[in-house]
């Protein structure tokens, strides 16, 4: 009873107390709720705030009672508080060439191009903090809208989003995916997934000919909602991404039912979703509970320590593949007044975006394919590492990812 009244106290104010290093926790926000209706306009009873999805509303009400029988479905909007990234501490930026890329030799990357670098075809949508669109290594990688005219100020497509050229900002409703104010993130995973070889400049992701979709759904406050990953998940699937990868800790999210609701139908859409097993060392984490997502465990890519569990990576019975992630050397946000640069990260955030791209290779060599034969590939062409993981049999998935045995 004490913990149900804290969290309904938690629910009607505006959560501020500071929380424990690594503490993250799920808050109702009080009259906010999303909606499933075909028939909005003619609501007088409710304020809507936004449009997060075919059908979906987010609206605010003080009257809850006749939300139920009043719409077609009903959703709490939840806040999630804290930091929900996948991704360990940075190293200081090194310079910048292939061969610090070591996850490339252990998946075989470069054998996998005698078949295919991708293709533009194929787009992977990201969902993140922060994108550098004009960084060197990138700017040849951004899926772009090609139904919207830059800078016109105008929704040239009808999609509900004015001049989303290059994905949108969730978070600030805007299309400035771009705004930097969190520690990189979303610039290396998209740099592993297609950062541009043969430039002369740093190093070059998995699959450079397939895009990118740059989604920023998160900022440096550390706080998100339903109706933002709703949104996001949304437009991803609306807007013609084959793959979304997401490297963000979804354990809060198992019983979040607008999450799992948005996940069946990226399913029935044929869209592959590919997120991060955490870096909390845990077995069977929650969000293996999830089955409409592919979960990946993160593994050793030094020189000379390749494919051993890596300490801070979950496993369990649930977790679906792993991939190199520990670490990763891939673009990172240029701060102002800095060159463009580099860097090494470590997570399981690094490792998801690894699987999202071989998964794009697949899908560039079998265009025929249905998202469940890519899954099908994608999992049947690992290379087993139980042997250098006895503790962890059965637990750390199907194996480790290889690009070429994947669409050879």
């Amino acid at each position: 009873m004490k913990i149900l009244l804290t969290l309904l106290m938690i629910s009607n104010i505006a959560y501020s107390l500071p929380l424990r290093k690594g503490e993250r926790i799920r808050v109702p926000i009080k009259g906010e709720f999303i909606v499933k209706t075909w028939n909005i306009k003619n609501d007088v009873q409710h304020k809507v705030l936004r449009t997060v999805g075919k059908n979906l509303y987010l609206i605010k009400t003080n009257n809850e009672k006749n939300l139920l029988s009043t719409y077609k479905k009903v959703y709490q909007n939840y806040e999630y508080i804290g930091d929900f990234k996948e991704v360990i501490s940075p190293n200081v930026p090194n310079d910048t060439y292939v061969g610090k890329q070591v996850h490339h030799q252990i998946i075989k990357t470069f054998k996998a191009w005698n078949i295919t670098k991708g293709s533009k075809e194929i787009t992977i949508a990201v969902t993140d903090n922060e994108f550098q669109i004009d960084h060197k290594d990138l700017e040849k990688s951004w899926w772009t809208n090609p139904d919207e005219i830059p800078g016109n100020g105008l929704d040239d497509d009808n999609n509900g989003y004015i001049d989303d050229v290059y994905g949108w900002d969730f978070i600030e409703q805007d299309n400035n995916v771009d705004s930097y104010s969190d520690p990189t993130h979303g610039t290396h995973v998209s740099g592993i997934i297609a950062a541009m070889p043969n430039n002369k400049f740093s190093g070059t992701g998995i699959a450079p000919k397939i895009k990118v979709m740059p989604l920023k759904w998160y900022g440096s406050e550390y706080r998100w909602t339903s109706a933002t990953i709703a949104e996001t998940y949304n437009y991803a699937i609306d807007n013609g991404a084959n793959i979304i990868s997401t490297s963000y800790a979804i354990d809060h999210l198992v019983d979040d039912e607008l999450y799992r609701d948005v996940l069946r139908r990226a399913k029935a859409e044929g869209v592959l979703v590919i997120n991060s097993a955490g870096n909390g060392n845990k077995k069977n984490p929650r969000r293996q509970l999830i089955k409409e997502i592919i979960l990946v465990c993160s593994v050793t890519s030094s020189k000379g320590d390749q494919d051993v569990r890596s300490r801070f990576s979950n496993y369990g019975t649930g977790i679906d593949i792993c991939a190199p992630g520990d670490p990763i050397f891939s673009t990172v946000q240029v701060k102002l007044g800095m060159q463009d640069r580099s860097a090494e990260l470590s997570g399981t955030s690094m490792a998801t975006p690894v699987v999202a791209a071989v998964a794009g290779l697949i899908w560039s060599a079998n265009p025929n394919f249905t998202a469940e034969e890519v899954k099908k590939r994608l999992l049947n062409s690992t290379d087993k590492i139980d042997h250098k993981n006895k503790k962890y049999k059965g637990m750390l998935g199907s194996g480790r990812v290889n690009a070429f045995k994947a669409i050879r």
